[in-house]
């Protein structure tokens, strides 16, 4: 291999193998706790502490459970993805502001399962603007 061509190969595994990390950073079962820690993996014995937290760490079209009953922050969505509290509650409570935002396209399907939203007669519960379909299921 040339001189000239070694930094585009190794340029090209670089990115390669990034994107390879990326996808296997994602699960597509992640869960919430009211006792866990964004910083966890989101897997069901270490769960995170937010949906915040928890949606980047689910794959498009996955799936975040929830644990046990606890409030668990405001979120946007931007893809893909079911959000399911119907074994245990959980709840979002804005302060002031939107609970749940959600900007899809056309093709992305958002489900909202089990959850208690509670803003005190402020803030918006759910902003939907964007497209695709959205399903809330008390």
């Amino acid at each position: 291999m040339s001189r000239a061509s070694f930094p585009g190969a190794l340029l090209a595994a670089l990115l390669t193998f990034g994107t390879v990390g990326a996808a296997q950073a994602q699960a597509t079962r992640t869960w919430v706790s009211g006792v866990g820690d964004d910083l966890n993996p989101c897997s069901r014995t270490a769960p995170c502490k937010t949906f915040a937290g928890t949606l980047p760490k689910t794959a498009a079209g996955g799936m975040i459970s929830v644990l046990d009953p606890a409030d668990f922050g405001a979120v946007e969505i931007t893809r893909s993805i079911t959000i399911d509290g119907t074994s245990h509650e959980g709840s979002v409570q804005p302060p002031g502001a939107g609970g749940i935002r959600i900007r899809t396209v056309a093709t992305d399907r958002v489900v909202l399962r089990g959850l208690a939203l509670e803003g005190n007669g402020t803030g918006t519960g759910i902003l939907f603007d964007g497209s695709g379909s959205l399903v809330v299921d008390r």
